[in-house]
């Protein structure tokens, strides 16, 4: 290989891809490109482990993957097809280890070889398929970079995680200029690639393309969405509200994911569906006091009113109060309505197959990412495994997931409030079926049902309600 100006300039045989150039232009401390299916990742990421092994003289790197298979038939391989054979001295294959004619040294390493690095220190890591690697790892081999006359960098080649996942946190969330995403589309490799292979991508379920074609956060569901009709580029827009009608929030309780969601009937009478929020092991108090004071500076000037799960009427073992009481008592008064996931299924199926004046009589800001993708399938019924017994308590509804299930669920707490189902009772008094939690039919007796805006400014008051 070529070298100028004493080791400050390489030049290396390859043309990279545009979003390939910039990853390898990045002066980031941490960089990650994020592809689809044949977006060049791991060709990106041994070119990178290339350039700084032979730029450096006697620098150390690790190439990490979590199968050993995978790190062979892939890593490795690779690796080798990049590295000219006369700029490699020897391979140890017991160590997994590549010396160049430079000095440099790369390692090979897999999961279960551990963190045991030794006394190893790094003047580079990559990570391949870095979304099947806890943070964990990766945070350890940020403290492994201490090799002096190095870049001391690190760089992750990955296919799109869910949004819940510790790279989509690290990456898209932070505003640390040490980290950089380059986001990769199957049709950035499209010249190199068989005519009928795009077309072919082009026929998997939309979740599927949205992350391994289009390169984007998202998820592979493990069943099939529970509601049908969703079409993402139709239903999801930009929106904003409108002052002069009322804004409503819809609560979904619990201590790990307090979600809720915040909606308005426009004058066309379209359901918008305009922010999320789902907050991670908080007390309903806490998240309902964040919710106010937010409430103050996303919408100026609108009224709001609350619906919520009518399980929230129970006492738990984290309060003496219900949820709905300690909601009330800061001046959110919740009302619920019972309700089966028939119902629900059937008004907001319906909902999403309507058109009103050509556009969708239910539409979904681009900012509600999680109910987005929970419509897309991350809210969904359960697979029935071989030969297993069909029970309807199961597989007749949601997947009992613990991250979508809670803001999807607040989505349905509006539609029945708002919307008529099929099954929907005119007279409220003569239900004998409840929808307690957001799993279960509970049968529950109804007497005579109270106004709940009455019942919870008694609450608030410290009134005893029987």
């Amino acid at each position: 290989m070529p070298i100028e100006g004493n080791t400050l300039k390489v030049k290396i045989d390859y043309q990279p891809l545009n979003k390939q150039a910039q990853f390898h232009d990045s002066v980031a401390k941490y960089r990650l490109y994020l592809g689809a299916w044949r977006a060049g990742k791991t060709f990106a990421g041994c070119q990178e482990a290339y350039k700084h092994s032979w730029l450096y003289k006697k620098n150390c790197g690790i190439v990490f993957r979590k199968d050993y298979a995978d790190l062979r038939d892939t890593s490795m391989k690779t690796f080798f097809e990049v590295v000219p054979e006369e700029d490699i001295a020897g391979f140890n294959k017991e160590e997994h280890k590549v010396t160049l004619t430079n000095g440099s040294e790369i390692y090979f390493k897999y999961l279960k070889d551990g963190l045991k690095l030794g006394s190893l220190n790094l003047g580079w890591f990559f990570i391949d398929e870095a979304e099947q690697i806890t943070e964990e790892i990766f945070t350890y081999l940020q403290g492994r970079l201490s090799l002096k006359n190095s870049a001391r960098v690190g760089w992750l080649v990955s296919n799109p995680p869910n949004t819940d996942h510790w790279i989509y946190k690290m990456f898209e969330e932070s505003s640390d200029s040490d980290f950089a995403t380059f986001h990769a589309s199957t049709y950035e490799n499209e010249k190199h690639l068989p005519k009928d292979y795009i077309p072919s991508l082009l026929k998997l379920p939309i979740s599927w393309q949205k992350k391994y074609l289009d390169g984007q956060y998202g998820f592979t569901p493990d069943g099939k969405p529970f509601y049908q009709g969703f079409i993402e580029r139709i239903h999801k827009r930009q929106l904003s509200y409108n002052t002069e009608k009322v804004i409503y929030r819809s609560w979904d309780y619990g201590y790990r994911h307090p979600a809720c969601s915040f909606h308005q009937i426009d004058a066309k009478g379209r359901w918008l569906i305009l922010r999320e929020v789902m907050g991670t092991d908080i007390t309903i108090e806490k998240f309902g006091n964040y919710i106010k004071t937010m409430c103050k500076e996303w919408f100026s000037n609108v009224k709001f009113e609350d619906y919520g799960d009518p399980a929230g009427e129970q006492v738990s073992d984290k309060s003496e109060k219900t949820s709905v009481e300690i909601l009330a008592s800061l001046g959110i008064f919740v009302t619920s309505k019972p309700s089966t996931y028939r119902e629900r299924k059937e008004i907001i199926e319906r909902k999403l197959a309507t058109l009103i004046e050509g556009i969708p009589a239910l539409i979904v800001d681009e900012g509600c990412k999680v109910i987005v993708d929970g419509f897309l399938g991350g809210y969904h019924y359960q697979v029935r495994k071989p030969g297993q017994a069909f029970n309807p308590a199961i597989f007749e509804v949601p997947f009992k997931d613990g991250y979508y299930e809670h803001l999807e669920n607040s989505v349905e707490y509006f539609a029945v409030n708002q919307f008529q189902g099929a099954e929907t009772k005119k007279d409220l008094s003569r239900i004998t079926h409840k929808v307690v939690g957001p799993f279960k039919d509970v049968q529950i007796t109804v007497s005579n049902e109270e106004d709940n805006y009455g019942k919870y400014q008694r609450a608030s008051a410290g009134v005893m309600i029987e």
